[in-house]
């Protein structure tokens, strides 16, 4: 049986329109009130609902999923992808088959990392992007891929041992309602540093990131557990390249065709990454044990 109808047969997703558990049949899945979603001939399912949109194509378009899928097919954050990929091992060692959520998964870059290294593993990856999702479907046929919102996951209850969240908006309500107690997300996040020579090149006045600012909104029930930083400088070796990273980040959408165009004359850049990656486990009690938030 294919790893996508073992997920599904599970129960796993929960219908978007009347919450009950999607089961699958041959060409889709549908809930016990015949609610049906098809399956695209790529394998992924669409789950996010047209009028839940805020746009006809909401998320990364064809040119940024491009430009993502070359920068980091590249190599220039394997060392970010590889300590996800081992801190979620870590994580998953005692659990005979852990089911890992890469929530706001892009283009699949980590989540195709953390499914290599734990085969045996569900690993779903959703993003609110159809493009993204399906160029995620291209790349692994052994995720369970789908076009959802992290604002109304089409999960049920308390399924996920792990949650991803790397460079992602988190919805510490969905994630609450979708882990088992004692589960984890892992935060992936911008440091003060983070890509600070792209920000000079583009603007007069850089504005500085304020550390673990998502710690502000976590509910009672999430406590941090553990975090660790990650900081390298890149080189990047031409325009087309510093562009590419450019279109991963907001940045892309807030800057004026001349600063685009000041930073394609750039031949070169030498530009730091410096990350958070913030372990933020879920408990339906507080433990003495965990650090306490700004600790």
């Amino acid at each position: 049986m294919p790893l996508q109808e073992y997920l599904l047969l599970k129960n796993i997703l929960r219908c978007p329109m009347c919450r009950n558990p999607l089961n699958a049949h041959a060409s889709g899945v549908n809930c016990i009130n015949n609610h049906h979603f098809d399956r695209a001939r790529q394998g992924y399912i669409n789950l996010l609902l047209g009028h839940k949109k805020r746009s006809l194509n909401p998320g990364d378009d064809k040119i940024m999923v491009k430009a993502r899928s070359d920068f980091l097919g590249s190599g220039y954050y394997a060392a970010i992808a590889n300590t996800i990929t081992r801190i979620v091992v870590d994580l998953t060692a005692d659990i005979k088959r852990p089911i890992i959520v890469d929530a706001g998964c892009g283009e699949g870059y980590y989540t195709n990392k953390i499914k290599q290294s734990i085969a045996c593993s569900d690993v779903i990856g959703f993003d609110i992007s159809k493009l993204g999702i399906q160029s995620c479907s291209k790349k692994n046929k052994t995720i369970q891929w789908l076009v959802a919102s992290v604002n109304d996951v089409p999960l049920l209850d308390h399924q996920a041992d792990i949650i991803i969240s790397a460079f992602s908006r988190c919805n510490w309500q969905e994630f609450g309602r979708l882990l088992k107690h004692g589960g984890t997300v892992l935060v992936v996040g911008p440091l003060t540093n983070h890509l600070l020579e792209l920000r000079e090149a583009i603007y007069e006045q850089v504005h500085t990131y304020t550390n673990n600012k998502f710690l502000q909104d976590l509910p009672e029930c999430f406590l941090l557990h553990h975090s660790e930083t990650l900081q390298r400088k890149m080189r990047i070796f031409n325009a087309k390249t510093i562009l590419n990273l450019l279109s991963m980040t907001p940045h892309y959408w807030r800057i004026s065709i001349k600063q685009k165009e000041k930073l394609l004359k750039l031949n070169s850049l030498i530009c730091t990454y410096h990350v958070h990656l913030s372990q933020i486990q879920y408990t339906l009690h507080s433990n003495d044990s965990h650090i306490p938030i700004g600790s």
